[in-house]
């Protein structure tokens, strides 16, 4: 083998010398990439987790007012059909309403800072066979705090049903 292509021990140092001063800065290139990564990702998952939290919490309200809804529309078929078999009155103009707190105000579990208004309209009369049909509307509401007009965090959810009935 000729001299010209081996390589000295000392010239083999020297030239992983000037390759080393070539890469010096690359590894903090890369870790600051890495961290960028790492940090991008860390943000979508917390807004991730942020939007999940709130659409558990709108669910939950949601749930609430239906609740808040069935109780009064319960209430209201309860006054209209009571169990002594006496007629009771269903006046279209009347808006019932219900606040589920209690004069003590402690709130009922579960309906806390809720509200429910009903309404009820006699559509139809059969006067051969003495039937009523009625129309029955039940509009919960709930909220997460007190309704401010400066509030920014406040957050409120409203749920209807109707019920159709008749007399017997």
């Amino acid at each position: 083998m000729s001299n010209r292509y081996q390589q000295l021990p000392e010239n083999k140092a020297h030239t992983n010398l000037l390759r080393l001063s070539k890469q010096q800065g690359s590894s903090l290139i890369l870790a600051l990439f890495v961290i960028i990564i790492l940090t991008l990702l860390g943000s979508v998952l917390m807004r991730i987790i942020s939007t999940s939290s709130e659409t558990v919490s709108q669910e939950v309200l949601g749930t609430r007012a239906y609740m808040a809804a069935n109780s009064a529309m319960q209430a209201e078929l309860q006054l209209l059909f009571p169990l002594n078999n006496v007629a009771g009155v269903c006046n279209a103009t009347n808006v019932t309403a219900y606040d589920f707190q209690t004069v003590l105000n402690k709130d009922i579990p579960g309906l806390y800072d809720c509200e429910a208004a009903t309404t009820c309209d006699n559509y139809y009369s059969d006067t051969v066979s003495s039937v009523k049909y009625f129309r029955l509307t039940s509009t919960g509401k709930c909220g997460s705090g007190l309704m401010k007009s400066d509030s920014k965090v406040l957050v409120k959810s409203s749920r209807s049903i109707q019920v159709e009935a008749r007399s017997l």
